[in-house]
């Protein structure tokens, strides 16, 4: 976990030619990915093509052990451990010296992400998105079901979201 930052860097110093981009969550950001943007700031100047693209999916929750407690163990999100504080990686790539974006709506990706591409310097792109939307694989075993219905029986924050996001899901 939080290797996505290390790894692009190291792609860009084996191959600074090229473009680097990079996917992570906002807990591997902030595990590892905040003190990698120092890294970033520090040398991408060095690099002969300046492409580096960093796309934080920022739903301000430490989602994948979320999902796996209610879909392994049948246990409603534990918000104590499992919710991080608000932070803006836009705001704070902006203060390292690189380009950013906040994205707060679907229709505002493509624009963004054209942005960060064309940009002449590292860029970070905060995409805001919702804890409650499960990330479930398209075919789930009857026990993850239950799992995931027992959660939510036992009183899940946001019971009524998450179903809204999962039926959703299913039929799209």
């Amino acid at each position: 976990m939080g290797a996505a930052m290390p790894y692009a860097i190291a792609a860009k110093f084996a191959c600074s030619d090229r473009p680097a981009l990079c996917f992570v969550g906002d807990g591997a950001m902030q595990m590892n990915g905040l003190n990698e943007l120092i890294t970033v700031a520090k040398y991408w100047q060095q690099w002969s093509n300046p492409s580096f693209v960093v796309v934080v999916l920022n739903n301000r929750d430490l989602n994948m052990v979320t999902w796996e407690q209610r879909v392994l163990e049948g246990n409603p999100k534990y918000i104590p451990s499992q919710q991080l504080p608000d932070f803006s990686y836009a705001g704070y790539a902006r203060l390292l010296g690189l380009a950013s974006a906040r994205i707060d709506q679907p229709d505002e990706i493509g624009t963004s992400l054209d942005a960060a591409l064309a940009a002449k310097e590292p860029f970070v792109v905060e995409v805001i998105s919702d804890p409650d939307v499960p990330p479930l694989p398209p075919h789930i075993t009857a026990r993850q079901a239950r799992n995931y219905l027992a959660a939510l029986a036992k009183g899940d924050a946001d019971t009524f979201r998450m179903l809204r996001a999962s039926v959703k899901e299913m039929f799209t």
